[in-house]
């Protein structure tokens, strides 16, 4: 899987992307309960925070601008970033696409391991941390999920072929990740993630989650 570095470069852009369509005019209100089917575990200090269970971004309806790219696929009308905590030093963050307007139907999700989660020094409320990249878990839920991830993949010259209904894992390169991250007892916010060093502030564009279920 030599090319899994570029499946890593996007998420920067997705992070932008729906980081601008938290504060687009066609956000909903509200979060759904879990919405992952990632299992939540363990805990992890952030200074006088604890960040536990899973965080959901509200459903928003702006990234169906970008369906038919990158790792949307085209029916994508709606999506929620979530964040699930798997261990005590381990996350998961997650991209969960839909193919209506209320983030009900599934489309596609795509899923970043992270372990070795390391909480550094604070700068104000945000805190540095540091990450590994362990693997990337997608699961198409419609044949244009699949089709799309199908193709993508060829593009970034792996083979790989994706099933309707199932989550397939790609290890990923195990290289650091720098990030900020900022915690309250129901939120969790984190910036853009680096590879060379800590970001010095949180992108004005990055998604506050709230804490939607244990």
């Amino acid at each position: 899987m030599k090319k899994i570095n570029l499946w890593m470069v996007l998420i920067g852009s997705i992070l932008a992307i729906l980081g601008s369509c938290a504060k687009d005019e066609n956000e909903a209100s509200t979060t759904s309960s879990c919405a992952t089917d990632t299992t939540a575990s363990g805990s992890i200090t952030v200074g006088s925070e604890t960040m536990s269970g899973v965080y959901l971004s509200t459903c928003n309806t702006g990234i169906a601008a970008s369906a038919g790219t990158q790792i949307f696929p085209s029916d994508v009308k709606s999506g929620y970033m979530a964040l699930v905590v798997t261990g005590d030093a381990a996350i998961s963050e997650e991209f969960l696409m839909y193919t209506d307007t209320t983030c009900s139907t599934p489309s596609l999700t795509f899923k970043n391991g992270r372990t070795d989660f390391t909480v550094g020094s604070a700068s104000g409320s945000n805190y540095a941390v540091t990450y590994k990249a362990s693997a990337v878990k997608v699961k198409p839920s419609t044949d244009v999920a699949k089709s799309h991830m199908d193709a993508f993949a060829t593009s970034t010259g792996q083979s790989l072929t994706f099933t309707v209904g199932s989550e397939t894992s790609v290890t990923d390169s195990g290289s650091t990740k720098y990030n900020l991250v900022s915690v309250t007892s129901t939120t969790v916010q984190t910036g853009d993630s680096s590879d060379n060093a800590t970001p010095t502030s949180l992108d004005d564009g990055s998604l506050s989650m709230t804490k939607a279920c244990q």
